[in-house]
């Protein structure tokens, strides 16, 4: 008798287990028939600045946030490149050490000159630093300590505002690369590849 029971009440379990709403499904039933990925990440993110993150959990949050001017292609392999913000592939341009330019496949080449031109139309979102009056003037851009200290949230701020993105603002990204405060991990090895950017770094360096 004892042994039929168990038989009894493993079949409700198996039973129960196949029943499409689980009783420990942890996202809400009103999303089950919708278009919906969910994903996770195996530690909390220490940084979301690209210029400062090392870590690939920390990437999935930053792919999502920053729009770099090239992209991989999703699907093709091997890896390819496209245009993100870019307009096109960049026009790779290349010379020697006395500046001449010289062919791809010579063996002079001392550096490689990208020119990128990014897609018109892009915007931020909109945002409390974007927030200008009826002047033009920014509105939150002079605020003392003590007026900072009155908000606690984005929401807090009145208004808002946005701006286009421009190839200005990937040059400054770049630039933050090289600040001591900054100490960005993958500085050593980009540096090498920038031209300027090892000097530059050590003009920070001495301030």
């Amino acid at each position: 008798m004892f042994k039929i029971v168990l038989i009894t009440l493993a079949a409700v379990l198996l039973l129960s287990g196949c029943d499409r709403q689980s009783w420990n499904n942890p996202y809400p039933a009103r999303d089950r028939e919708k278009n919906i990925l969910y994903s996770h990440f195996d530690e909390r993110p220490n940084h979301l600045d690209p210029a400062r993150s090392y870590s690939s959990n920390e990437y999935i949050y930053i792919g999502n946030i920053y729009e770099p001017p090239l992209q991989y292609h999703y699907l093709k392999r091997p890896y390819v490149l496209e245009p993100l913000t870019a307009q096109a592939m960049p026009k790779v341009v290349h010379y020697d050490k006395a500046g001449n330019i010289v062919p791809a496949n010579s063996s002079g080449i001392a550096f490689t000159e990208y020119e990128i031109k990014i897609k018109p139309g892009i915007k931020y979102q909109p945002h409390p630093a974007f927030a200008k009056d009826e002047n033009g003037n920014y509105r939150y851009h002079h605020l003392s300590r003590a007026q900072v200290e009155k908000y606690e949230a984005l929401s807090d701020f009145k208004y808002t505002g946005f701006r286009e993105l421009t190839a200005a603002d990937y040059i400054y990204e770049i630039k933050r690369l090289a600040h001591p405060r900054i100490n960005s991990p993958i500085l050593s090895v980009i540096d090498k590849y920038i031209v300027g950017l090892k000097e530059f770094t050590e003009k920070l360096a001495a301030y």
